[in-house]
């Protein structure tokens, strides 16, 4: 098996793990066993040392998907205003494979990519996680995160050396990260306690921090040129995958608005994604042998991903990045979504500051905003997606397209 096969494989296997903890919470509390596992795996990796006269180094740690990073950068410019050119050095720690993502941006000096997913499931990575993290010595360390849970990014904020660790506390959220744990890696943590957008999260937690009062706004990256990616001069993106498979829409009635998409504009159909996506997208175009489609999985940088999205004439998507990314790069994008996280991440209001809000199309419950901590049993998907009807995201999608 080929390293990218085997990085594919741990993906998949952590993605499973993940999807039964969400499915039984309590489960989530076995995690503050890593605590004790990473005492051992941090013994004997020493910390880097301060240079004299240095600059004052600053290290964000945001080992989050490509989704939740492009709504982090829609704030993040604003840590320059805390922490300025002419007197610190930002560096981020991000996912490896989103790089070229943050350093598009041009708001950090550097930007350290570690695999935290496969440190999360193997713990020769866990241990190198720690050693490159400790290789320098910083003067503050800055969780945006969130540690109401016991998530990578609390114990690897414990491996950071740092004179000042500040981390971010949720309150709306279930916290089932103990208190002592929390103050044993954080020497600050800030409190948020209503409920809103993570943007808007982002942007408050950077307030606090001391960035002047803002509006966020979409996340600005560097265009790139699409050298060899022949694109149709007009497409539709439907992107039927989702993060995990009970939030996941029918692909058949995908397929289904797919179609009448087509046969209303005559937009060739494309297709993006990594390969991880692959299955689930070849069932969905099996399903529509006589729809025009131009299939760009596996064949694009994370960049060129965000480019070819930016062109298109409209997205329809499930619970995916490429929402975040259609959002940011203001298309016409139509979402269909659960209640699982409705107020945390689908629920753009955008229109307040001046730009285009997507079009949410979902099933109303009460149980809306349950943190993923669904009360029905029994179930493939989530209630609130599988009820969501044919005919509501057609008439969402028409009228994104009469307009």
């Amino acid at each position: 098996m080929g390293s990218g096969h085997m990085h594919g494989f741990v993906k998949g296997v952590f993605l499973k793990l993940n999807q039964a903890l969400w499915k039984k919470p309590f489960l989530q509390k076995m995690r503050i066993l890593f605590y004790v596992l990473d005492s051992v795996l941090l013994f004997g990796l020493k910390a880097g040392r301060k240079k004299t006269g240095e600059r004052k180094k600053v290290l964000v740690m945001y080992n989050l998907a490509l989704g939740d990073a492009v709504m982090f950068l829609g704030a993040a410019g604003r840590l320059r205003d805390i922490y300025p050119v002419s007197h610190c050095k930002l560096n981020i720690a991000c996912q490896a494979g989103l790089e070229e993502l943050y350093l598009s941006t041009g708001i950090f000096d550097k930007v350290i990519p570690i695999d935290f997913i496969g440190a999360a499931v193997n713990l020769r990575l866990r241990r190198q996680m720690f050693r490159i993290l400790r290789q320098e010595c910083y003067d503050i360390l800055f969780d945006p995160v969130g540690s109401g849970d016991c998530t990578m990014n609390l114990f690897a904020s414990r491996a950071v050396c740092a004179l000042e660790k500040i981390g971010v506390l949720d309150k709306t959220l279930g916290c089932q990260c103990p208190q002592w744990l929390r103050r044993n890696v954080y020497s600050r943590v800030i409190t948020i306690s209503r409920q809103m957008h993570l943007i808007q999260f982002y942007s408050l937690c950077l307030m606090k921090l001391g960035a002047a009062e803002f509006k966020p706004h979409p996340a600005v990256f560097s265009p790139v040129e699409l050298w060899h990616v022949e694109l149709p001069d007009q497409y539709f993106i439907v992107y039927p995958s989702a993060s995990m498979s009970v939030k996941r829409w029918p692909v058949e009635k995908f397929a289904q608005i797919a179609r009448r998409i087509y046969q209303k504009t005559g937009w060739c159909l494309l297709v993006c994604g990594t390969d991880l996506d692959k299955a689930v997208t070849d069932q969905f175009l099996a399903l529509i042998p006589d729809v025009s489609v131009c299939s760009l999985i596996g064949k694009t940088s994370i960049m060129e991903f965000i480019e070819v999205i930016g062109h298109a004439k409209m997205i329809l998507t499930n619970d995916t990045s490429v929402y975040h990314i259609g959002v940011a790069k203001q298309v016409d994008t139509v979402i269909v979504c659960g209640g699982y996280t409705y107020e945390r991440y689908a629920h753009y209001q955008y229109s307040a500051c001046g730009y285009k809000d997507p079009v949410l199309v979902s099933r109303k419950m009460e149980c809306f905003d349950c943190g993923n901590r669904c009360r029905y049993k029994g179930y493939d998907i989530y209630p609130c997606i599988s009820r969501i009807g044919l005919e509501d995201v057609w008439k969402a999608v028409k009228s994104v397209i009469e307009k």
